[in-house]
Parts: structure tokens; sequence; C-alpha cells
């Protein structure tokens, strides 16, 4: 319940405007589902979750509750966070099968209020239901490992599919699978398959249930190839200033704190330590998981959002082990309490600051505001995408951000707000770097907005175009998340203005955003 509790306070945020990227293609397409569209027409991830979503706002939308675009969001917000608060209950019921209870008590309370995965269950997107799938997955493995016949590794393979249709690289479950069926192939000498046979029929399953829950993969394989073909290329380009190993340790540090992470290494080297049956199955999967998502030049901080639930069940083990091993009956219960508070007040305060910041006003809804008051109808401003406060009925006709729809419906799903009474130049980086202003008065520009895509920058003007219009005059209004210019930490690559760490000094979220008047 406090997990729930954590996840679900500021599910709101932003709305109606969406400030959030890629929840308007999870909740786009899961809206066209329940519009009639049945294929989605994009392939970058699997569709399991697009059809898991339009089923769990069916009933809402039946009764008139989900019926535009913010009601929408939020339902599949809210869905979310109920996987991530499910994911706190697996990963205590796998540590008390596997270590005891006391294990995974620990296991679930970090996990509790772990920040990246509190902040991500904010979100309508895969990450957190990916968590949760590779849990159940690992949890799984371990328990089958005794099972006999075809039944386990059914079992297996529907949920490797199921992890592998959520997101692609849920099929890094396997590891965690292969390695309960090694184990079990040694145990088990007289089975009646042999664990690579076994493995394969595995396989085998969680390929046929990926086709079934994702079915457009197959009978649609023009999008399927382009969808694998960017995935890879995006693994393959380097857009982050570090290397993926760093990016994932960043956001790890960052992202469950350091009091956190450190008690996951500890549970890791116990683990390896150790070497109990769970201990092979989790180690083989974070090992396989680190090494090839970390090798790519493209890595997000949410990417860490699967291996923190086995991270921290590990670490949740050694701290158990710790407490009944290490210490005296008689200071058993006063070290135990000072353990948790050790390990669980850091993410906590980090959590409660990230919810209440996230309920403030966005510089872009203040933006947004602004310009209704100050626009006149018909006219044109220059407006950026990812940072600014509004899109128009003409970007959403250009499809250049509708991830591939067909549909205009689904199309319609983009970042921001829509405007009607004004159009839009979409302001882009490239015309940053422009220092002249002429372009924009040949288009009868009345108004520039300025943002930055990149977050933790903009904080002063720093762009040709912005020094271009502050010699012509200061900006007619100025929207700033913080007050002065603190050091905080970003992801580089994820246009989402609400820092992983560094609150210190912000006020609301979002980018600063300064709108100036085109004279002339």
């Amino acid at each position: 319940m406090v997990g729930l509790g954590l996840r679900l306070w500021g599910i709101n945020f932003g709305l109606p405007a969406l400030y959030r990227p890629d929840e308007d293609v999870t909740v786009g397409r899961a809206m066209g589902i329940l519009h009639g569209i049945a294929d989605p027409h994009f392939a970058n991830w699997p569709h399991l979750y697009f059809y898991l979503a339009a089923a769990w706002l069916a009933p809402f939308h039946l009764l008139g509750l989900v019926s535009d675009q913010a009601s929408a969001y939020l339902g599949v917000r809210a869905l979310d966070a109920i996987f991530g608060s499910l994911t706190v209950l697996v990963v205590f019921e796998f540590g008390r099968h596997a270590y005891g209870w006391l294990a995974g008590f620990l296991a679930a309370a970090a996990l509790t209020v772990a920040f990246l995965h509190v902040r991500d269950s904010h979100f309508a997107t895969l990450d957190v239901p990916l968590a949760l799938a590779i849990t159940v997955g690992l949890y799984v493995a371990y328990r089958t490992m005794t099972m006999s016949g075809a039944r386990p590794l059914l079992l297996n393979g529907v949920i490797l599919g199921i992890a592998t249709s959520l997101k692609y690289n849920g099929a890094f479950v396997f590891a965690g699978i292969a390695a309960a069926q090694t184990l079990r192939g040694r145990a088990a000498r007289s089975a009646w398959l042999p664990p690579v046979a076994r493995l394969v029929l595995v396989a085998v399953v969680g390929v046929g249930t990926l086709a079934v829950t994702s079915p457009f993969l197959v009978l649609d394989p023009a999008v399927s190839g382009h969808g694998l073909r960017y995935i890879f290329q995006h693994l393959a380009t380097t857009s982050a200033p570090a290397i993926g190993y760093v990016e994932l340790a960043i956001g790890l540090w960052f992202g469950i704190d350091p009091v956190l992470v450190l008690t996951g290494l500890i549970g890791v080297g116990y683990a390896a330590f150790r070497r109990q049956p769970a201990d092979w199955i989790v180690l083989a999967f974070l090992l396989i998981y680190f090494i090839v998502i970390g090798a790519g030049g493209s890595v997000f901080f949410r990417y860490a959002d699967p291996m923190i639930p086995a991270l921290l069940l590990l670490g949740g083990r050694a701290l158990a082990d710790l407490v009944r091993h290490g210490v005296t009956p008689a200071f058993r219960h006063a070290v135990l309490a000072g353990v948790i508070l050790l390990v669980l007040a850091p993410p906590l305060v980090h959590d409660v600051r990230y919810d209440l910041l996230i309920q403030q006003t966005d510089t872009r809804t203040l933006a947004y505001d602004w310009l209704a008051q100050h626009m006149p109808p018909g006219q044109r401003a220059a407006v950026p995408y990812m940072a600014g406060p509004a899109h128009d009925q003409a970007m959403v006709a250009s499809r250049k951000y509708s991830h591939g729809a067909t549909d205009p419906y689904v199309a319609a799903f983009l970042d921001s707000r829509l405007e009607t009474r004004y159009t839009i130049r979409e302001l882009t980086s490239d015309d940053l770097q422009l220092s002249a202003l002429e372009s924009f008065r040949a288009q009868s520009i009345q108004y520039i907005v300025v943002g930055y895509q990149t977050p933790g920058t903009g904080c002063r003007p720093d762009s040709p175009l912005e020094r271009a219009l502050l010699a012509e005059g200061p900006p007619v209004a100025s929207f700033s998340p913080t007050a002065g210019c603190p050091v905080s930490v970003f992801d580089p690559i994820d246009s989402y203005y609400v820092p992983l760490a560094g609150y210190g000094g912000w006020i609301r979220p979002g980018p600063p955003i300064r709108i100036y008047r085109l004279g002339g």
C-alpha cells in the first residue's frame, strides 16, 4: 500500500497536456485499438502492452470515464502504478521462498521506495510492466526447478514470450531460465529431456507466445522489419555523452540512491559467494542484461528498471543474513530497525521530494496560458515541440511525431497540447543556430518561444537565435523551473524536465522558457 501510494501520488502531473515522452505512443495505440484500429503500425516495441492498456481502459471507456486524451493518459498511468506495486509483492514472494521471510520483506521494502522504479511507475510507458514480467519470469524459473514433465517448460516459455512481447529486452529473462534449467539438469540426470532440448522447447513456446500476443509483428512484416532495424540502429548510434555501461551505472546510482546501490552490490557479491539456486538465476539475468544493454550507444536511465527488483532482492537477502547471523539475539531487533531506517530513509525522502515537485504547475503550462492571453487569434508563433507548450493541427496532419500512425485519430496523440486559435511553426534545433530573424518575419511570426530540448540546459540564453532576439529587446515573458541555475542530474537523451537528483532550488517541473515578441 505504501508503494502504491508513492506511485499514485501526483500521477496526474501535467494533464491535460502531456509532458512525458513515449506516453503518446502507448496511450495513442491503446485508444486506437478501442476505436477499431487493431494494427498499431509500429514495431519499435512489441504490441502486448497496447492491448493490455486497451483492455484496462475498455470498461472505463464504456462508462464514459475515459472520453478524451487526458483521461486515457491518467488511466494507463494508474495501470503502470498498479504493476509497479505488484512487483513489490512478487519480490517479497520470491525472497520469502528463496531466502526466507526477512529477506523477502527487506527486498520488497527496498523496492517500495526505490526512486527510479517509483518515478517510472507514474508513466504510461513499458519499463515498469517489463520489470514486473521479468521478475515474475525469474521467480517462475526458480519455483519450477523441482517440477517434472512439460508443464514447467510451458510456464517458462509463456512468461518468456510475455516479457518479450512487452518489450524486446524482456527476452533477457531467458538467461535466468537457462540457469535454472541447467541446475535442474545437473540435479536430475534422469530427466525426460536433456537441458539443451528443454531450453529449445522453452524458446519455441516463447516465440509462439510472442506471435500470439503481438500478432501484427507476424502479420505486418514490413513494419516489423523497419522497427527491428530501428532498434539495432538506436543501440548502435551514440547519443549519450557516456558509454552505455556508464549510463546504466549513473541511472542506478541516482535512480535507486547510493545506499540501495551499495546494498545491491553487496548482495551480488554475497550471492556469488553463496551460489544458491536462486543466486545463479538472478545473477545470470543481471550479468547478461547489463553486458548486452550496456554495450548500446543510446542507453536511457530507465533501461535500468528491469534490473532494480533483482538487484534489491539480492541486497535484501544479504541484509537479512547479516541481521540473522551477524548480530546476537539480544540486539537483533534494534539492529534490524537501524538497518531499515538507514537503507530506506534516503530513497523515501527522494520519492517525496519528487512527488511534491511534479504536482507544481509546469513551465510549459504557464507559457501556454500566457500565449492564450496575449496571442491574437489567427496569428503565428514559433514554438519548439518537446520543450514547448503546444502544437497545432498542421503538426498532427504532418505525422512528423506520430511514430508511423496511419490513422488521424491515433496520430493526434502528441506531446504538449493542441492549440487551435493560432498557428505554429516548429522551432527546431537548427533554428536555434540562426543568427538572423528575417525568415521568421517572412512567415509573419509574432512570437518566438525559446526552449531547449536537452534537459538541464537553457537556464541562460545560449544560442545564436536567442542572442539575436535579445539584441532587439528582452523577452516579454519568462518561466523558469528553478531559482537560479542549480546543478542537477538529468538523463541527457530523455526529454523529461524533472531532475533525477539535485532538487535544491527547484520550484516546478519543466524546461526554462522565454517568449520574445518579434518586432517589424
